[in-house]
């Protein structure tokens, strides 16, 4: 089915919806349900107004501008230092928590030795629409999905070393711009970031900030029950402390209200998504998400289009939010990241976004 259709529907669409959209069959039942499903998205598209279609016409643009990067990652294998991955193994097998968790680590051992298949080279799929929320995902072989000790063994190919450039409280940040919420912004640029701020406001030590980002993440954003056991900041804090500190970010709280009343999404590419039949799920964590996909998709499309004129680097794969990449110094990938912030700054109109940048591996970088 067509990117402009997929990004209309995929958020709000149901399990049958969704196979539709990515079944190919020569069934005529089958064809004629797509073709349905096609002829009501164009007359939503239809529907919408002028402007609205060229906000969406815009960002099916950029999913065919990353068409050309999608190609080039798959095309080429990604090389590790396969020597030290048995030592990687057995640390992380100490360290597990329980049965399961080992059995998870050789699991995912067992698909890398799979695929690996004697080599050293490792092939990835890119999907620029992965899940319901249009984020890129990796698959046969799921790189995202490598701890970072095994990411630290890939290995540069044109250049010498390899580095991760990544947002800092990306999905806070996304919130900051959808709400304009002062506060919020506030505590983004914060000199330590926003969850150091927060940990100030309730009187706790830095150990606890792991506790504090999940809560403020899954808790406040997303809504989820602060009782929960995942959520282990309740050993700490009480939920009237918790809801006390949170309560400065007024905005972002009208959002999650009106969100909740009204369960539809108004997104930056001109769709209006309906969410009325999510009620179990949640649909905050939905918008936010889709809204952080169609922010980070422009960020890198602009690092693609900067290695392509620059070709002082680059970009071996997106990581969920970050862009790994290979070049031969810091330098470099301190300029990448810059970009990098500079375009989400632009996106937001603001200047809240924040980037880390964190050494691989490489040449005297290991």
């Amino acid at each position: 089915m067509e990117t402009r259709d997929k990004l209309m529907s995929l958020t709000q669409s149901d399990k049958t919806q969704q196979w539709l959209m990515d079944k190919s069959s020569n069934q005529t039942d089958v064809q004629q349900l797509q073709q349905q499903f096609s002829q009501l998205l164009e007359q939503k598209y239809n529907a919408l107004l002028a402007d609205e279609q060229a906000k969406l016409d815009q960002y099916v643009e950029v999913h065919h501008n990353l068409e050309v990067l999608k190609k080039e990652i798959e095309s080429e294998p990604i090389m590790l230092n396969i020597d030290k991955l048995p030592d990687i193994k057995s640390t992380m097998l100490e360290k597990a928590k329980n049965d399961e968790h080992s059995d998870k680590i050789e699991k995912l051992f067992d698909r890398l030795e799979q695929a690996l298949n004697g080599t050293n080279r490792l092939y990835t799929q890119l999907s620029l629409i992965g899940t319901r929320t249009h984020r890129i995902t990796t698959k046969n072989f799921n790189i995202q999905g490598l701890p970072k000790a095994v990411q630290r063994l890939i290995l540069p190919a044109q250049f010498k070393k390899v580095y991760t450039i990544d947002f800092k409280s990306f999905d806070p940040s996304i919130v900051g711009y959808m709400t304009q919420d002062s506060k919020l912004i506030d505590y983004l640029n914060h000199k330590e970031g926003l969850y150091d701020a927060l940990l100030e406001d309730l009187s706790l030590s830095k150990k606890e900030k792991k506790f504090v980002k999940r809560a403020f993440i899954g808790s406040f954003l997303f809504g989820g029950n602060f009782d929960s056991p995942k959520f282990k900041l309740k050993h700490y804090v009480s939920e009237v402390q918790w809801l006390d500190a949170v309560s400065q970010f007024t905005k972002v709280i009208e959002l999650k209200k009106q969100i909740e009343e009204h369960k539809t999404m108004p997104m930056p590419y001109g769709i209006e998504h309906d969410m009325s039949a999510f009620q179990g799920s949640s649909i905050m964590a939905f918008y936010v998400q889709t809204v952080a996909s169609y922010i980070f998709k422009h960020i890198l499309l602009e690092v693609y289009r900067a290695q392509c004129e620059q070709k002082t680097f680059k970009i071996i794969v997106p990581i969920h939010d970050a862009i790994m990449i290979e070049c031969d110094d810091e330098e470099t990938a301190q300029n990448v990241s810059q970009l990098m912030k500079s375009k989400a700054n632009e996106l937001f109109n603001g200047e809240f976004a924040h980037v880390t940048v964190e050494a691989l591996g490489g040449v005297n970088n290991e």
